[in-house]
C-alpha cells in the first residue's frame, strides 16, 4: 500500500488498509469531519497485530524556505512541536477509541526531516509526553505500545517494511 504526504511517498509492505487521517475531503469515508475541534495524525494504517499511526513533518521539502526551516526549529527546540505532536496522537486514539478500533496496540511514528541530532532530543521529549506500555498499575491497557520520531535515512533504517522515499512531482 503507497500514501503520499506532500513529496514524501510511503510503502506500508502487508497492511491490510491504510488512509489518510487527516485529509479534509468531506467525500472521502475516512474523512474525520472534526478538524474544528480535534487534530489528526497524517495516516491511519492497519496491520494485522497492531494500528500505526503516522505523522509527517516536512521542513527539509525542497520548496521550503529558510525562514520556514528556521521558524520550525525554534518550534522543535522551544517544545510546541512536541505538543502537537502529542495532540494529534491523543485525539487520533480518542477518534478511534469512539470508533472501538483500539483491540490491537498501537504505534506511533514520527517523520520529521532534520538533522539526527535535533531528533534525538525530540524522540526524548516525545517519550516523556506520551506514556508508553503501562506506566500506572491501575492501567488496564497502554495509550501507546510505542513512539518513535525518525527522519528519511533513520525511518529506512529502522523500517525497512515500511519505505519512504522523496518524489518529484
Amino acid at each position: 500500500m503507497k500514501l503520499t504526504e506532500g513529496s514524501l511517498e510511503f510503502e506500508f509492505k502487508n497492511a491490510i488498509n491504510g488512509f489518510k487521517f487527516d485529509e479534509m475531503d468531506n467525500s472521502s469515508s475516512n474523512y474525520h469531519g472534526l478538524s474544528h475541534c480535534m487534530k489528526g495524525v497524517d495516516f491511519v494504517i492497519e496491520f494485522d497485530d497492531y494500528w500505526l499511526f503516522v505523522e509527517v513533518k516536512d521542513p527539509d521539502h525542497p520548496d521550503t524556505t529558510e525562514e520556514r526551516v528556521n521558524k520550525f526549529k525554534e518550534k522543535a527546540i522551544s517544545g510546541s512541536l512536541i505538543s502537537d505532536l502529542v495532540l494529534k496522537y491523543r485525539d487520533t486514539f480518542l477518534y478511534h477509541w469512539a470508533e472501538n478500533k483500539t483491540e490491537k496496540p498501537i504505534r506511533y511514528v514520527c517523520l520529521i526531516t532534520l538533522e539526527c541530532a535535533l531528533i534525538s532530543k525530540l524522540m526524548s521529549d516525545l517519550k516523556r509526553q506520551l506514556p508508553e506500555g503501562s506506566p500506572n498499575t491501575r492501567w488496564k491497557r497502554p495509550i501507546s505500545q510505542s513512539s518513535v520520531i525518525a527522519n528519511i535515512d533513520t525511518w529506512n533504517a529502522s523500517f525497512k517494511q515500511w519505505s519512504v522515499n522523496r518524489v518529484t512531482p
